[in-house]
């Protein structure tokens, strides 16, 4: 027994292996898996022996300086930081930035062990779908608000681009599977993924996945000589991106026009209560004017009568009841007195109390109410109105902000631990409207190196991520391909590298598949 466990420690293989599938495995369901998961890799390097040779076969690589880069210019960027405290914890969390490049540099995988990496990755990103919908569906005994909390073990924007990859995985493994039954396996595994991105409605995920198939088609549209499947790869695009343009200036017309007669302003309700108007107040639901035509006593009075909810409670969206009920009402066009309150339907009141303010909403897909949201986040902007807790709108400010910060530190940047520092300096320069925990950083990671290393450091790191791209000629390799587009657009509006498991998922993979690229 003593002699088995003995054989099976000192296979260094094995435990290559077994290290790569508990980070696999961990990217979508445990953070401390993907830590032990480093370190089963690490005690098999050390097996190995053979120290000095490997070391130096490392350190003579120019790809592996590539791809250690972006590590040692944090490294550098700690010589004139002055959160020192900071840049400290922001180099403890990118050290996989080195350890994986350093340590899979040495590891030779076939493509039956790459095949059985990718599986058990992919076992990990469906555990965690039958997860969320368990959830859903009311396993935990939770309401659910947002359908993007069914995000249990990572944000929604990480789990969504896992998602992404593991749907572009299964697209690789489905053309090259010989084996039907297994094929279409495969096959019903990519559509429930896909299917999940639009029942979670991570539209930070669908988004991702529209526009990297989009590229892929076009790009292998390019390469193929046969006439009918060009003709598909490039239609496709088309009506993809048509449709697309058409939905969302459909959205915005009718953002802007009313689908109910505009109610003239009273001066009484049925019962008798004066109604209030603001007539400096110009917002619209549905082309209403919101705060006009209010009866506010009759309206808490009924409220508190149909309602758990108290009046000058908040919803479960933790937004002022009273606000949200108004712009409801408004958006059915009626006028907001007690007769409203009694009109409303059991479906509208709860739906009310989960902080929906436009009756549209319960007819319309979750993509179609996001589209509709991105509309009144710009023209709330475009109107000077208060701003916080607006997503798209904020990562508008974010890069503003970040540029104003960059002009000042051109060269070199502010430095590895000096990144939120000035960030918050430049708010208060700007006398920034936004509360202090929405007070964040770029929201772009190509945008958030050039402000922290400045020019230099950012040319850099764009050598560090497109430089193995362009020598190694991965775009003949689906996977990388697929997975390199997954990752650079999620950039453009995420500090996707900035967090732990959204730069172990990009180191990760970075590794593997350009360490075994001829195995693909």
């Amino acid at each position: 027994m003593m002699l088995k466990i003995k054989q099976f420690l000192s296979s260094s293989q094995l435990l290559y292996l077994i290290g790569l599938c508990s980070i696999a495995i961990g990217l979508s369901l445990s953070k401390p898996l993907i830590g032990i998961g480093q370190l089963i890799i690490g005690f098999a390097w050390l097996l190995e022996g053979n120290y000095t040779n490997r070391i130096r076969a490392f350190f003579i690589n120019k790809l592996a300086w590539v791809l250690i880069s972006f590590f040692v210019i944090s490294l550098l960027g700690l010589l004139y930081t002055t959160n020192f405290s900071y840049g400290i914890t922001d180099i403890k969390r990118k050290l996989p930035f080195f350890v994986l490049p350093f340590i899979l540099f040495s590891v030779k995988l076939s493509s039956k062990e790459l095949k059985l990496v990718f599986l058990v990755y992919l076992a990990g990103v469906l555990a965690a779908t039958f997860w969320s919908i368990f959830v859903k569906l009311g396993g935990l005994g939770i309401t659910i608000i947002d359908d993007r909390d069914l995000s249990r073990f990572n944000s929604h924007i990480r789990f969504g681009l896992e998602i992404c990859i593991a749907i572009f995985g299964l697209a690789y493994y489905v053309f090259k599977e010989q084996n039907r039954k297994t094929k279409a396996i495969l096959s019903i595994t990519l559509l429930w993924l896909v299917a999940f991105l639009f029942i979670l409605n991570l539209f930070t995920g669908v988004l991702v996945l529209a526009i990297t198939s989009i590229v892929l088609m076009l790009f292998y549209g390019f390469k193929t000589s046969s006439v009918k499947t060009k003709l598909v790869l490039f239609l496709f695009p088309i009506v993809v991106v048509g449709l697309s343009g058409y939905f969302i200036n459909k959205s915005i017309t009718n953002f802007y026009h009313t689908s109910t007669a505009i109610l003239e302003e009273k001066k009484y309700s049925p019962y008798g209560e004066k109604y209030w108007h603001d007539l400096n107040n110009d917002d619209k639901e549905n082309g209403n004017y919101v705060y006009r035509n209010i009866a506010k006593e009759e309206l808490e009075y009924a409220w508190n009568k149909v309602s758990n909810i108290h009046y000058r409670g908040k919803d479960l969206k933790g937004q002022p009841i009273e606000a949200t009920l108004i712009r409801f009402l408004t958006s059915k066009g009626e006028y907001k007195n007690q007769k409203a309150i009694l009109n409303l339907s059991t479906k509208e009141i709860k739906a009310i109390e989960q902080g929906i303010s436009n009756c549209n909403y319960l007819t319309s897909n979750a993509f179609e109410r996001r589209i509709n949201s991105i509309i009144w986040e710009f023209d709330n902007y475009n109107r000077g109105r208060d701003y916080n807790g607006h997503s798209i709108v904020m990562r508008w400010v974010y890069w503003k902000t970040a540029w104003s910060i960059f002009k000042e530190n051109i060269l070199f940047g502010v430095g590895t631990g000096d990144i939120q520092d000035a960030f918050n300096k430049q708010y208060d320069k700007d006398n920034s409207i936004l509360t202090e925990k929405f007070r964040l950083r770029a929201h772009n990671q190509f945008i958030t190196a050039f402000v922290t290393y400045g020019f230099i450091g950012g040319i850099l790191f764009l050598v560090f991520l497109f430089y193995p791209f362009i020598a190694l000629n991965l775009k003949q390799h689906f996977l990388y391909l697929a997975f390199f587009l997954v990752m650079i657009i999620s950039m453009f509006t995420e500090d996707t590298l900035d967090t732990q498991v959204g730069l172990t998922l990009f180191v990760f993979f970075n590794s593997l598949l350009i360490f075994n690229k001829e195995e693909l």
